[in-house]
């Protein structure tokens, strides 16, 4: 892979690896890879920086700042991992006269959709990431892989990428933004709340002074059913527990959760329960 020398960054070679194939020739359409780096020694401060792309940064040593739209400044050290979105503006690098170690990867796609909603993005934050072992070696298995300007290695970096992303989000703790982490018993409580009504979900984000987004992606992160599944699964389980101990009618109990068309209701008890209103029952 070569080596070029730019001392507007670092005082030592770097490596900058830019795509080199057809995104036609790539099997994994939801995924790719765009340019990538190693940056040692980089001395570089950039301010109010919008990126295209999405992009994951580690700090192998040295240190710095990162902030994310003018936001809390954040203290980046050794081990430091964090991302830039697209749209956003940032300010980051080390102090006058200090460096930092830098690996990069810059990606798009669809699933960087599920990524978010799963937790392996985390957005605006500043992760540690000390405990993920082999971390460099994996960015530099991406780097080699894109390099060769083969198609399967393209797509296997793509895959590495969603590896490492899996694997440090196992690992780090606290990778959710201040306060998300504790959120999930309240939305719990307030949608419980609703069952017998229809949810007012910017309601009940504003109540919880959290925004839509976050109680979306909260949800899905910790259930692994998308905010509207997991009201249909709370609104099932309490027409279960309706079925098994009142004399209640299917339709009666329709009209009490807010369902106002019955056969729909009992098309959701079925996906979720297993059985439909009718056979819960009978099969008690």
């Amino acid at each position: 892979m070569p080596e070029v020398m730019d001392y507007m960054i670092s005082p030592y070679p770097i490596r900058i690896v830019d795509p080199k194939v057809e995104s036609s020739r790539l099997k994994l359409k939801s995924v790719r890879i765009g340019q990538a780096g190693h940056l040692p020694g980089r001395t570089l401060f950039r301010s109010g920086v919008v990126f295209e792309h999405w992009a994951l940064v580690y700090i192998v040593s040295g240190g710095g700042i990162y902030t994310e739209n003018g936001g809390k400044e954040q203290q980046v050290r050794e081990g430091s991992l964090f991302f830039f979105r697209p749209g956003c503006s940032y300010s980051f690098g080390p102090p006058p006269g200090g460096s930092w170690d830098e690996y990069y990867i810059n990606f798009a796609g669809s699933r960087v959709t599920e990524w978010i909603e799963t937790g392996l993005i985390t957005e605006g934050s500043v992760c540690q990431a000390n405990t993920v072992e082999g971390l460099s070696a994996s960015f530099d298995k991406v780097l080699a892989l894109m390099d060769t300007g083969a198609p399967g290695d393209a797509d296997r970096a793509a895959l590495l990428l969603e590896a490492m992303l899996l694997e440090c989000s196992l690992h780090i703790k606290g990778s959710s933004r201040p306060g998300q982490a504790d959120a999930m018993p309240h939305i719990r409580e307030a949608l419980n709340a609703c069952i017998y009504g229809q949810a007012d979900l910017a309601e009940i984000a504003a109540g919880l002074h959290i925004s839509m987004s976050t109680l979306r992606r909260t949800v899905r992160r910790s259930s692994g059913y998308p905010l509207h599944e997991y009201i249909h699964r709370l609104k099932m389980a309490e027409a279960k527990h309706l079925l098994l101990n009142t004399s209640l009618q299917v339709q009666e109990i329709s009209g009490m959760l807010h369902y106002t068309d019955p056969f729909y209701f009992s098309r959701l008890f079925k996906k979720y329960m297993g059985s439909s209103p009718q056979n819960c029952r009978i099969e008690v």
